[in-house]
């Protein structure tokens, strides 16, 4: 699928992470120095924030969107539609928009939609966003992207833990002067590279499930547990990545070198590298910025604008932006983006027991 949809721009961009820092360093006692830095080298993640047992996907998108909502003093009647995308929802049902819609308080004309995407999340919450714009129905749409990954793997599973993080994020989008030229793609085929085998219809949980195994590649997981087999997702980033970022710069006829940012979901630095080698752009244009977070999934873009915005506000790098995810699904896809005129803001931390908006004054 391709398309531009024009009227649309993004308003705000807010990001939020916990407070809690997991260090990779402090796995050298158990995986030994030398391995634990050539770890760190081929992932460029050094540390990772993770949830606490009560702190769900929710928690960090509603704090971001409260955020967001306050710093530009935009009222929350005026909010049409609740976007969430995630692949760790609060609960199998009900829908978590619908609960972020409760406790943003918003009006309760507002449509509310989930979808069950990870790494290539923003790009469909941005989509789903338009449209609904473009349908006439909506003015002001909030895009909740985030994932609390920690609670998603074994602790066991070290090729997992040493670089996947929790994040959330709010997006405001709007009825405004720009366009938005998306190429998006699916192929299921690859659906087990990515993937959680037990706790839906068609396994669910059970003791069985929950047995542990030690799996060839030496990590210990179960079947309630995420799966990723890292060298096929690799494969399919390299050989099907390029051709929609090239069909979005077509459509929006922008030059390769004239993009002033990539905007690239952020799965480790080893992936990115290569990727950018395939893209033939420039390293200041490629921005990498995991290093502090992990791989974030359905946040990992916006959180990469919120560490990075005043870099390339200053380098006037945000007129003509690529933003791209890919992964679990498999899914794919890009979008151009005007963010020149974008309220970026800094990444704050989740803090429990704020009670309303005034908490953010």
């Amino acid at each position: 699928m391709k398309t531009g949809v024009s009227g649309i721009a993004i308003k705000a961009i807010c990001t939020c992470v916990p407070q809690k820092v997991f260090e990779v360093n402090s796995l050298s006692s158990v995986y030994g120095e030398k391995r634990v830095k050539r770890i760190i080298g081929s992932t460029g993640v050094e540390r990772i924030n993770i949830a606490d047992t009560n702190t769900s996907t929710s928690d960090l998108c509603v704090f971001a969107s409260e955020h967001l909502l306050t710093g530009l003093d935009i009222k929350k009647d005026r909010i049409d539609a609740v976007v969430f995308v995630s692949f760790s929802p609060d609960y199998r049902a009900p829908a978590t928009s619908a609960i972020i819609q409760d406790r943003l308080g918003l009006k309760k004309e507002t449509v509310c939609f989930d979808i069950n995407y990870g790494c290539s999340a923003y790009i469909y919450g941005l989509y789903q966003a338009s449209i609904l714009i473009k349908a006439g129905g909506c003015q002001r749409v909030l895009v909740c992207c985030g994932d609390v990954q920690s609670k998603l793997f074994n602790e066991k599973d070290r090729s997992l833990k040493v670089i996947l993080g929790d994040a959330g994020s709010a997006t405001l989008v709007e009825a405004a002067a720009g366009t938005l030229n998306f190429s998006i793609r699916t192929d299921g085929s690859g659906y087990q590279s990515l993937i959680i085998p037990a706790g839906g219809t068609r396994q669910p949980c059970s003791a069985q499930t929950a047995l542990e195994t030690e799996c060839e590649d030496g990590n210990i997981r179960s079947s309630n547990d995420l799966f990723m087999d890292g060298m096929q997702v690799m494969r399919f980033v390299l050989k099907e990545v390029p051709a929609v970022v090239d069909e979005v710069l077509q459509m929006a006829g922008w030059d390769k070198q004239e993009v002033g940012t990539y905007a690239m979901h952020q799965p480790n630095k080893l992936i990115l590298d290569y990727l950018r080698d395939e893209l033939g752009v420039k390293e200041e244009a490629f921005p990498i910025a995991l290093k502090n977070t992990g791989n974030t999934a359905a946040a990992s873009i916006p959180l990469l604008l919120s560490v990075e915005h005043e870099r390339l506000k200053k380098e006037n790098r945000l007129q003509k932006v690529v933003a791209c995810g890919f992964g679990i699904g498999l899914s794919w896809g890009a979008v151009t983006l005007d963010l020149s005129q974008t309220v970026i803001m800094d990444t704050i931390k989740y803090q429990k027991g704020y009670k309303d908006e005034t908490f953010f004054k």
